[in-house]
């Protein structure tokens, strides 16, 4: 039999097994002995540490038969690592030192296995072996070792359970030494337990100090309540045994107390301790300060209320795609134009919202954004819930993840419909302009009245996306201020009764509401006409396919020449600004037809002359005759505005220190300057405010030619063109100046080509910055020779204009007068 460990000792099996059984001293009775132990197992050493027997029990742990292991050292049964240091045979000294011997430790197996044992060797002495105690002799020295007991427990299972209990509780004590939140443990009774050392640190008090402490002290007075209920159902054992109803764990909030009484925001999560029968022995847990989390929750749900409140406030959609074009998220604005429910959206396709005709270039700027990763604007047309096709503009960007990968995309939409509704009305008003300015050009250039009525009618005709335009005169002398077509384009009213009957309509609405632009003065629109409430509106506008109309009135200084009526295609046409530009076109008109009136009184071979009488008090001149007592001639009136004249006046039989006190005591006089005297003649200048004879003539295509005032009676000499309605214009003279008669009318031949001529020549030249300071000049006597009136200092200030602006425009003029003149007189010889 070989036995490799003996070898590795230096001994032979022969040496070792010769030397047993040749042994008379260990006859110990194995057949007895395993009897005795026979649930043990059991191995006889000699005194070297041979095996000299082995038991059932043995050769069932170990794994070697009796045969294999009897005379091999007991060594082999030790780890390799035992046997390099001798193990065995310390540990047969000690049995023999100490008479006994019990050790726990590794022990091989003949497959190579390890088992833990509880090993006890006993040494065998010669008195204790066939009666040797007799035969010793009681004065020789201790009985020598003749061999060992050896019996040995397998508590492996034992072992590994102490080491996984062993690792447990170092594992635990690890956690719970490391732990950075309080942790806490008390028994039924409330005493303190266990504490780790985060709990002196937070709460400020010492080891001794908790040890005589109960777990509501630190707690906020204000939560101890609600930690009692919660400790109290923790102490509850349930009927269905340990950890089995829900009071096993509790988490709540409250206020830790510290010793120096600062509270201090925890999150306690307890559970309860049980022994194995389910008693309940306590309860344990951790505490964790929840300030920081408190404030990030706090953040947290300010900054999701106001994302909220930002994202539902938003008015334009919000929405987001997946990759597959899945409807994810969404606003309630979304929810609000389209047609679908909350639950139905979900999944939807994005093109299932866009117009058809707007799904091919929406459709690309989706794969441009997925594909290429693009940032895309887009513009298309929603299908809002009433059916309405809504323009808007969609600015859309990828979703990706930390890896770069495409997930979807988000967005916003933007309803534009009024930017489309300014971007229109823009076009619209371009097109305006530009037919205006087309129109004024016509006008300046026109010799008729018929000539602008047509004019304008065709020229707004042709304009996209005009349908139809039309216009007519007032006539004064009827009593209902009728309106009278007179000419119209694309629709054919002057040969069609029910067309111009349909144009009054718009003059004068059928309405009960409506009043008639005439007496209002101002532009009256009507959209929407397809869907108006009125049948012949409704109707008409249906069948010549228009959507709106203007109505606009010509006026000129308050008075009221007609109307022009424009239809648009557009049923939103005629916005405010577009109204507010064809209301300074009706003023146009009307100022072209007034000025028409004047050119024509100007360059006319014969006139109607009015001369007025009054005893009235009518203006400037009449009241300084009477009140001075002198003879007034009013040589001539330069407008400044509107509301601001310049009188030129000769005053005779009055003492200018008298006429200076009137002008600075009378109201209507803003300004008066003393030109010159000559004798009992003095010469004035006045600049006079408000509405004067000059202005109201002029609405009427009239001029005053003269005016004297003496002793307060004044003679006024109007020229009016023959064509002009007399009475209207006396009527509103006589009127406007109480005590104001017509004295007398009659026609008067003018020269031929004479002054008319020159004077058309002069005019078509002169600018009217020129033309008034050509005219300030001359009758504030600028001219006079050798000595002047005036400077160019008074006139500059008069026409509010600087020195150097005046010389400007009187030299341009003068060279101007000077060549209509010289070239007339070229003209006139060679005629």
């Amino acid at each position: 039999m070989n036995d490799p460990s003996v070898g590795e000792n230096g001994g032979s099996d022969a040496a070792d097994v010769t030397s047993i059984d040749e042994s008379s001293t260990l006859r110990l009775d194995a057949g007895r002995l395993d009897d005795f132990v026979s649930d043990q197992v059991v191995w006889l050493l000699d005194r070297d540490g041979l095996v000299s027997m082995w038991n059932d029990g043995a050769a069932d742990l170990l794994g070697y038969s009796s045969d294999e292991i009897v005379g091999t050292h007991v060594r082999k049964l030790y780890p390799p690592a035992r046997r390099e240091t001798d193990r065995a045979k310390q540990l047969l000294e000690r049995a023999r030192r100490e008479g006994q011997v019990q050790v726990d430790g590794w022990r091989c197996r003949r497959d190579g296995s390890r088992l833990w044992g509880r090993e006890t060797i006993v040494p065998i002495r010669e008195d204790e072996i066939d009666g040797g105690a007799e035969e010793r002799d009681v004065d020789r020295d201790e009985p020598s070792v003749v061999g060992y007991a050896c019996l040995l427990a397998d508590r492996t299972d034992e072992y590994e359970r102490k080491l996984e209990l062993d690792e447990e509780k170092r594992l635990t004590e690890s956690v719970f030494e490391s732990q950075p939140d309080v942790v806490y443990a008390f028994d039924a009774d409330g005493n303190f337990l266990r504490w780790n050392d985060r709990v002196p640190e937070v709460t400020g008090y010492d080891d001794d100090e908790l040890a005589e402490m109960e777990p509501l002290e630190f707690i906020s007075p204000d939560d101890r309540d609600r930690v009692a209920d919660a400790i109290a159902s923790l102490l509850e054992r349930s009927d269905s045994g340990a950890g089995a109803d829900a009071d096993a764990y509790a988490t709540l909030e409250a206020d830790l107390l510290t010793k120096d009484g600062e509270r201090i925001p925890h999150e306690f999560s307890s559970g309860r301790l049980t022994d194995d029968d389910g008693t309940v022995l306590g309860f344990t847990g951790i505490a964790r300060d929840v300030r920081e989390r408190r404030a990030r929750e706090r953040e947290l749900r300010e900054e999701k209320a106001l994302t909220e409140s930002i994202f539902e406030a938003q008015p334009d959609i919000l929405y987001a795609y997946t990759a597959d074009g899945n409807l994810i998220q969404w606003n309630d604005r979304f929810e609000e134009l389209t047609t679908y429910d909350s639950d139905d959206l979900e999944g939807l396709n994005p093109l299932e919202f866009i117009a058809p005709g707007d799904r091919p270039q929406i459709g690309d700027a989706i794969d441009r954004i997925l594909h290429e990763r693009e940032h895309v604007t887009a513009e298309a047309r929603i299908i809002a819930s009433d059916g309405q096709q809504i323009p808007y503009e969609f600015n859309s960007a990828p979703m990706t993840d930390d890896d770069g990968t495409v997930l979807g995309f988000t967005g916003v939409g933007r309803d534009i419909s009024d930017r489309k509704a300014r971007e229109r009305e823009l076009e619209r008003l371009e097109r305006l302009n530009a037919t205006i300015r087309r129109v004024d050009e016509t006008i300046v250039a026109a010799e008729s009245r018929e000539e602008i009525e047509t004019a304008i009618v065709e020229a707004f005709a042709d304009a996209d996306p005009a349908r139809f335009a039309a216009i007519g005169r007032v006539e004064p002398a009827a009593d209902d201020d009728s309106w009278e077509l007179r000419a119209s384009a694309d629709l054919d009213a002057e040969s069609d009764p029910a067309a111009e009957a349909l144009l009054a309509t718009y003059v004068d609405p059928p309405t009960d509401d409506g009043r008639s632009l005439l007496e209002t003065g101002t532009v009256e629109r009507y959209r929407d006409l397809q869907e108006s409430d009125v049948d012949v509106w409704r109707e008409d506008a249906r069948e010549r396919d228009y959507g709106a109309v203007a109505a606009v009135p010509i006026v000129a200084s308050g008075r009221t020449y007609g109307a022009f009526i424009l239809g648009a295609a557009e049923s939103s046409a005629f916005t405010d600004r577009e109204a507010e530009v064809l209301q300074e076109f009706g003023g146009t008109i009307g100022h072209a037809i007034n000025a028409m009136a004047v050119r024509r009184l100007l360059y006319q071979d014969t006139v109607v002359e009015l001369e007025f009488e009054s005893t009235g008090r009518p203006g400037v001149c009449v009241d300084l005759s009477r009140d001075v007592d002198c003879r007034v001639a009013l040589e001539h009136v330069l407008p400044l505005t509107d509301e601001m004249f310049v009188y030129y006046v000769t005053v005779d039989g009055a003492e200018p220190t008298a006429v200076r006190s009137f002008a600075a005591e009378y109201d209507s006089i803003d300004e008066y300057r003393h030109i010159d005297s000559d004798g009992e003649e003095s010469n004035w200048e006045f600049v006079v405010e408000g509405p004067t004879m000059t202005g109201l003539l002029a609405d009427y295509g009239a001029r005053l030619r003269a005016q004297t005032v003496d002793d307060g009676v004044s003679s006024t000499v109007v020229q009016a063109s023959p064509d002009v309605d007399v009475r209207e214009l006396v009527d509103a003279v006589t009127a406007a100046y109480p005590g104001t008669e017509l004295a007398s009318k009659r026609t008067v031949e003018r020269p031929v080509e004479t002054s008319g001529d020159f004077r058309q020549r002069v005019q078509a030249e002169l600018t009217d910055k020129q033309q008034a300071a050509l005219e300030a000049a001359y009758y504030a006597g600028y001219f006079d020779w050798p000595t002047r009136r005036s400077d160019a200092s008074d006139v500059a200030d008069r026409l509010g204009i600087a020195r150097q602006t005046f010389h400007q425009h009187l030299r341009v003029a003068q060279e101007k007068l000077l060549t209509a003149y010289f070239e007339s007189g070229i003209d006139e010889r060679r005629s």
